[in-house]
């Protein structure tokens, strides 16, 4: 049962007007830990899925016509993605298409899973630049305003934590590091993890 969708972007600004490079989502059930490694390695083993499978969702967008629409890069961001590893780079290699063309790919993913809660790591950051972006372009948010969630404040809620991650995580799967379809899948394996956490604890 897919309760839970994580989404993270790749952009080039901390602004919500930031240029979009890339979206990532994954849908999992954030009560099934196994269930969610399972669909992350079979994703991770086989990146087409994430093109046409339910569970997860990754499209690259044209920054050219971004720009000219203006939204914003700034130096800061462009020197921080100069210094990331080529992995990363490589990851934003591929078929790109326009923003508005991928904002209506994510909202029909997105609509597979009508009762699943949204997530973002951080509500003020991804969530607000994809807003934004729907809004430019005149497309329908698939979340209301009040409808975003927070990865972080999960897991230390469900790990008496403070730093919103799984104390010693190490991801199930080989990871690429600002590869958004990553970031997110890592995220929700986290959520998985920090639920069985409480769980475990309440019943100790």
């Amino acid at each position: 049962m897919i309760n839970t969708i994580v989404i993270d972007t790749e952009d080039m600004d901390v602004k919500p007007s930031a240029v979009i490079l890339s979206i990532g989502g994954f849908a999992f059930d954030v009560t099934n830990t196994s269930e969610t490694q399972t669909a992350i390695l079979q994703v991770a083993r086989d990146p087409e899925l994430a093109l046409y499978s339910a569970q997860a969702f990754y499209g690259l967008v044209d920054t050219f016509e971004q720009l000219m629409m203006g939204r914003s890069v700034s130096s800061e961001t462009q020197q921080w993605w100069r210094a990331q590893g080529e992995e990363a780079h490589e990851a934003l290699v591929g078929e790109r298409q326009n923003l508005a063309t991928q904002l209506l790919h994510l909202s029909g993913w997105i609509s597979q899973h009508r009762e699943a809660r949204i997530f973002f790591r951080g509500t003020d950051f991804d969530g607000s630049i994809l807003e934004h972006a729907y809004r430019m372009c005149g497309v329908e948010c698939p979340w209301r305003y009040n409808g975003k969630r927070d990865v972080r404040t999960y897991i230390d809620a469900m790990t008496r934590g403070i730093r919103g991650y799984v104390k010693d995580h190490q991801p199930c799967f080989a990871m690429t590091k600002h590869c958004a379809l990553h970031d997110a899948m890592n995220d929700a394996e986290q959520m998985t993890l920090a639920h069985q956490i409480n769980s475990e604890m309440l019943a100790a």
